[in-house]
């Protein structure tokens, strides 16, 4: 699997006419390697591949990689500059969104005569469609993702703080399996879920006010996200609306999901639908994104996306309406492309999420 992987950077390279690939980005490197740690380099050239690391991750190096050549780093040991000169290297592509001014410097100056090509998001367009088995992590972080809402959601009352919830939330997802969340949990309530990416607060929940939890699992190297709102007692007519306009945005968008699909189409589909309600201005954020290894990746669904909806690209959907001093409603799910309808692989119903004061 991971051999198909590095046949698509051997090509990339080729249409680059450059001789090697230098990556930093770690989702990158543990997409193309299984490898992840706080430090590491992979190095790719036409002949050999080598994961540059420190002493810390070596042994662990060695044991999630196949067909890599380790190498441990040390201080004054010219790492790069000994391979370039192996291997005749004179052209270095590497993932510019990803490596500092600093290390592109400390490269420059260990390496001399070789041009640096920036290859910008090209490994990340890579990533877009996702194979059978990366799916199947997907789903299985959905399912831990799942149970632990669920079980959470059952316990949820007003008087508990924000904060409350996101933790019970996290130690669910770690008690069923996941390595984590995938994300800072987002755990916000009444005026404060008009706040997009809210941290949670010692803020107490209360009777009247929805509540918008952004939550995903992180299970063997893949995320889930997705967010849901909740009804505390009775809400206000106002929100009541939005969330229906929301929760119909939403539903219109995963019946038109297709293959082939403009990008900015589908955002175009879902923005428009809010606009014509009433609340387009209350519309800030792109319909939805890339899921996989990251928890936002390639492709960024929003007005200004590129290319087409693609066979086998996980990706969330996701509007939201915001009122500042009043609240918000966000909705998402996580969807696989086809050719036909898309597959939708979170199970949450978002129209029921009703919890009596």
């Amino acid at each position: 699997m991971r051999e198909n992987r590095i046949e698509k950077v051997l090509s990339l390279m080729s249409s680059k006419k450059v001789d090697a690939c230098l990556l930093k980005g770690m989702d990158n490197i543990f997409y193309l390697t299984g490898f992840r740690g706080s430090e590491g380099t992979l190095f790719i050239t036409k002949g050999d591949i080598f994961l540059l690391t420190d002493f810390r991750y070596v042994t662990y190096a060695q044991e999630v990689t196949h067909g890599i050549r380790i190498i441990e780093v040390r201080d004054k040991r010219n790492v790069l500059g000994e391979l370039c000169s192996q291997y005749k290297i004179e052209r270095i592509g590497f993932d510019s969104i990803h490596t500092t001014f600093f290390t592109f410097k400390k490269w420059s100056d260990a390496i001399e005569n070789i041009e640096f090509i920036p290859l910008d998001a090209t490994i990340e367009e890579i990533r877009k469609n996702k194979e059978p088995g990366e799916i199947d992590s997907i789903i299985k972080a959905i399912d831990i993702a799942t149970q632990a809402f669920n079980d959470v959601f059952s316990r949820i009352h007003p008087g508990q703080t924000e904060k409350e919830v996101a933790n019970n939330l996290d130690y669910a997802m770690r008690q069923l399996g996941a390595e984590g969340p995938s994300f800072p949990t987002i755990v916000a309530s009444g005026p404060r879920a008009a706040l997009p990416h809210a941290e949670p607060t010692d803020k107490r929940i209360r009777d009247g006010e929805m509540v918008i939890i952004d939550f995903g699992a992180h299970v063997d190297g893949y995320c889930s996200d997705e967010t849901c709102t909740l009804s505390i007692g009775d809400v206000n007519g106002k929100l009541q609306d939005i969330y229906t306009v929301v929760n119909n945005a939403k539903q219109l968008a995963l019946e038109k999901a297709r293959a082939g699909m403009p990008i900015k189409e589908m955002d175009m589909i879902v923005r428009g639908f809010i606009g014509s309600a009433g609340y387009g201005e209350f519309f800030r954020h792109g319909t939805g994104h890339g899921v996989g290894i990251a928890v936002h990746e390639a492709p960024a669904i929003n007005s200004t996306g590129d290319g087409l909806l693609e066979e086998g690209m996980v990706i969330t959907i996701e509007p939201g309406i915001y009122i500042p001093n009043l609240g918000g409603v966000r909705l998402e799910d996580m969807v696989l492309i086809t050719s036909d309808a898309p597959r939708i692989l979170t199970r949450v119903r978002k129209d029921e999420l009703h919890i009596k004061a």
